[in-house]
């Protein structure tokens, strides 16, 4: 009887002391947007455009362009329909989707992080010398 009772303590310290809290992920970046990138919508070419900003952005996110495209040329660039992608994390959206967008404008974009927080930016086109 005593050995039957100093198993059902022990499996009951077992089952007690098994329970654990999991680790919170600490490797998950603390903003959503990774890197953006736009390209012409029409895909004229396969060129990527980019930010000089690093994450995390700030409010607005200024994609650069040169003043005149393809290089070398007196063409000026034409930046009222560009392509945005971007490199979010899991469990991260962007309100409205990312589209064709006019970036001679400014265009606001929502992201809904893992945690649930929304941050707000501001995307547009920055033409440079």
């Amino acid at each position: 009887m005593k050995l039957h009772i100093n198993a059902l303590i022990w499996c009951s310290v077992l089952v007690f002391f098994s329970c654990e809290k999991p680790e919170e992920n600490i490797s998950a970046p603390r903003y959503g947007i990774q890197s953006i990138t736009a390209q012409f919508a029409d895909e004229s070419s396969s060129e990527q455009f980019t930010s000089d900003q690093e994450p995390p952005f700030g409010d607005t996110i200024r994609i650069q362009f040169p003043k005149y495209y393809p290089r070398n040329t007196s063409n000026p660039i034409d930046i009222t329909h560009m392509r945005i992608t971007a490199t979010l994390p899991v469990n991260v959206t962007v309100q409205p989707k990312l589209n064709v967008m006019d970036l001679t404008k400014f265009n606001t974009i929502e992201v809904i992080n893992s945690n649930g927080t929304i941050d707000k930016y501001v995307i547009t086109g920055e033409i440079v010398e």
